[in-house]
Order: C-alpha cells, then sequence, then structure tokens
C-alpha cells in the first residue's frame, strides 16, 4: 500500500503555517509602536531630536537614559525579527520582496545596536564619535530602514497582483505606497524631511496591517516549505 503524502506537503499544515505566519505583521506593529511609547515614558529630562542635536546633547541623553534605550531597542529588536519573518513568507511574490525585508529588518537592526552602543560609550566618546554614531544610528533607523520596507511593500504588492490573485486595495495601495514610503532617503540629504518619518511609518504600518489580514484569511501564501 503506498504510504501517504504528509500534511505539510499537500497543503494541510503548510497552509494552516502559511496563514499563522501572518502573525508577524501584527508582532512587528506591536512591538515598534510599543518601543516609541516606552521609550519617551522612560526618558530622563527632555526628548532627544537627533538629526539637530549637538555632541553635548547626545552625551547627556544616553549618559542618563540607559534604561529608556535598553527598553526601546529591546523592543525594535522584536520588531525587526519580526519584519524579517513576516517578509519570508512574501518572498514567492517577487525577487526583490525578500531581499526588502532583509534591508529593512537588518537596518532597525543596526541602528538598536548603534543606540545601545551610544548608551556606552556616552561618557568617554569625543565629540566626533558621538555626533557620527548618532547621525549612523539616525540613517539606518529612518532613510535605509524605511527604503528596504518601501521595495518590500512595492515589489510584494506588484508580484500578487500579477500572479491573478483576486485583488484586495491593500497591493493596490502598495503599489503607491512604497515609492512614496521611499522618499525618506532623501531625509540623508536634505534632513527637514525626517519630520515626515513619522507618516512614513503610518504608510507602512497600513500595509504591513492590510497584508497580514490577507495572510490570516488565507488570501495569500508565502513560499511553501520543503517536505520532509
Amino acid at each position: 500500500m503506498p504510504a501517504r503524502p504528509a500534511a505539510s506537503s499537500i497543503g494541510g499544515v503548510t497552509s494552516i503555517d502559511h496563514r499563522r505566519s501572518g502573525w508577524w505583521g501584527f508582532v512587528f506593529t506591536a512591538a515598534f509602536v510599543a518601543s516609541l511609547v516606552a521609550g519617551g515614558a522612560l526618558a530622563v529630562g527632555k526628548t532627544l531630536y537627533l538629526p539637530g542635536a549637538s555632541a553635548a546633547q547626545l552625551r547627556h541623553f544616553y549618559s542618563t537614559n540607559g534604561l529608556a534605550v535598553a527598553v526601546q531597542s529591546g523592543l525594535q529588536m522584536v520588531a525587526a525579527l519580526a519584519l524579517l519573518l513576516f517578509g519570508r513568507r512574501l518572498r514567492a511574490s517577487g525577487r526583490a520582496v525578500y531581499g526588502g525585508a532583509v534591508a529593512a529588518s537588518g537596518f532597525l537592526g543596526l541602528s538598536v545596536l548603534l543606540s545601545v552602543l551610544l548608551t556606552v560609550v556616552a561618557a568617554s566618546a569625543t565629540d566626533a564619535v558621538l555626533s557620527g554614531l548618532g547621525r549612523a544610528a539616525l540613517i539606518c533607523g529612518g532613510a535605509l530602514h524605511l527604503l528596504g520596507t518601501a521595495v518590500l511593500i512595492r515589489s510584494a504588492s506588484t508580484g500578487v497582483l500579477r500572479s491573478g490573485t483576486p485583488t484586495r486595495w491593500v497591493f493596490r495601495y502598495g503599489l503607491v505606497a512604497g515609492p512614496l514610503i521611499a522618499l525618506a532617503c532623501v531625509s540623508v540629504l536634505w534632513s527637514p524631511l525626517i519630520k515626515l518619518e513619522p507618516l512614513f511609518r503610518l504608510l507602512a504600518i497600513v500595509w504591513i496591517v492590510g497584508v497580514a489580514v490577507a495572510v490570516l484569511r488565507g488570501r495569500i501564501g508565502g513560499t511553501p516549505e520543503p517536505a520532509s
């Protein structure tokens, strides 16, 4: 009598796993938003505005806010991992999808590490080093992270729409939101644009939550894992 195929190789368990992967979109959103709230609530003194912060302000903030930075960094590292796993399940939508997810999560993670490093060296580093680390953390967690997110959003939306999947508003929305979010890169050359980063992040979160709902409902799937 022929061996019966494993459920994961015929779509049973695999389909359920793909749907569960949608939860990573909610984990990313919750962890990232919580990081901003917790960081602001735990911060001692004035909130640091990185684009215009002097070396003295950086030194004071990171010397006195180790707990706030640690909590915020931990939550953002969770968010980075969740975004990577979320994008991994969408990689069948196009070649650039997973690359965008890797870039977005990688630069967010790098920004976290730089922030933690700032708390370690704040008391002893030179002004030039502090300014350089602060600038690098800002660019990695802002412009570069958002650029990777824009690639993920645009590529996944384009791929899903071309695949014949029943059209959903979130994918058409992604075709427009992706390029808009990519404009965040201009802030590297023109710092006033950083003020629009909350808007760019909101545009991204709307797409991530919308796609997460679609995945949980079985409207789109990821790349099946190899059958054991």
